[in-house]
């Protein structure tokens, strides 16, 4: 291993490119996939036998084809909108059901795409329907603490 001599003085900053998010705004994307799963919820209710952690939360998660990528392997970071649609549990956590009505959060988000959920027989069906569709992206930014310092982050999923 060598040494070398650095002049400190002579080391510059860089100013890294970063990537503006909201130029994905009101762009229309591919919805590549709507997954069911389980996300954790403050809003569900307790596990039986404890009285600190909730039931996960089943949600479909619609998500776009990746939109911008930077770094490769493992640090890749992939950009894509994304969106969770509650769905609906019994008391146990057990998955029953999804919203059909048109107030909705899914069923407006439906309704945008043309997808008519009175018509839509069950969950895999609707997963099918969703997927290839064509949605419009919305781009806005919040304010989110890491380490106890305020930044503002801009985020991707869906206008409807």
């Amino acid at each position: 291993m060598s040494e070398q001599q650095v002049n400190l003085e002579d080391i510059k900053g860089v100013k890294s490119e970063g990537i503006d998010l909201n130029k994905f705004h009101k762009k229309n994307v591919k919805i590549e996939s709507a997954d069911v799963i389980q996300v954790p919820s403050t809003y569900t209710p307790f596990i039986e036998g404890s009285d600190k952690e909730h039931l996960k939360q089943w949600v479909l998660k619609v998500s776009s084809a990746v939109l911008e990528t930077v770094g490769e392997g493992e640090g890749k970071i992939e950009f894509r909108a994304s969106e969770l649609f509650n769905l609906l549990q019994d008391e146990k956590g057990n998955l029953t059901g999804f919203p059909a009505g048109d107030k909705s959060n899914l069923g407006k988000f439906c309704k945008d795409l043309r997808v008519d959920l009175t018509k839509v027989e069950n969950l895999k069906i609707l997963q099918d329907y969703l997927k290839g569709k064509e949605a419009t992206v919305k781009a806005y930014d919040k304010d989110v603490e890491v380490d106890g310092k305020n930044f503002q982050r801009t985020y991707l999923k869906f206008l409807y």
